[in-house]
């Protein structure tokens, strides 16, 4: 839950980025009703434009699952539109994979193994052009990197990453020059 407090506290600690991950799964009530979460397109959307509005220079990450049992076409098409208005600076998508055993491997309108990685391709080609642009925005500024290690193949290159790169999740920066 994003309280108001919560946000408060982001936006006027220190301490704490103004990074925030939450992990949506996907925007149609009925597809979250049927993963047990709650909120619908129109809650998210607020949600995000308030993140946006209250905590300056805020950075947004999600997870996604495409293909998820009963996702029609329909749904789908949603969820690209969702995405390409949200503008989310990082974004995962995972094809959904039923687990024996679970409600959701035993509910009927499986969605099928092509479908669910097509899906799941489309909408990442998608975030590549979003992340592209937003990112573009950083050409030429000067920012900190948490350098982490040299790079494994590549002597006199390291790798490291920006404050709004968690690790081994949102990508990293190459870096290489005297003195790293």
């Amino acid at each position: 839950r994003m309280t108001d407090e919560l946000i408060e506290t982001i936006k006027t600690e220190d301490k704490v980025l103004n990074y925030i991950d939450i992990p949506i799964q996907h925007c149609n009530k009925e597809i979250l009703r049927n993963m047990y979460r709650g909120g619908d397109e129109q809650s998210l959307r607020e949600l995000f434009a308030k993140l946006r509005r209250e905590i300056p220079g805020v950075v947004l990450r999600t997870t996604l699952i495409t293909g998820f049992p009963g996702e029609t076409e329909e749904h789908f098409e949603h969820l690209r539109e969702f995405i390409e208005e949200v503008r989310f600076q990082h974004l995962g998508v995972f094809a959904y994979r039923a687990e024996e055993g679970t409600p959701a491997a035993a509910m009927p309108d499986q969605v099928e193994d092509r479908v669910k990685e097509w899906r799941r391709d489309l909408l990442m080609e998608a975030q590549a052009d979003i992340s592209a642009e937003w990112l573009s925005r950083f050409e030429g500024d000067r920012l900190s990197i948490l350098v982490d290690a040299p790079h494994p193949e590549w002597p006199g290159l390291h790798t490291g990453r920006a404050w709004f790169q968690a690790p081994e999740i949102d990508g990293m920066v190459y870096i290489s020059g005297p003195g790293v």
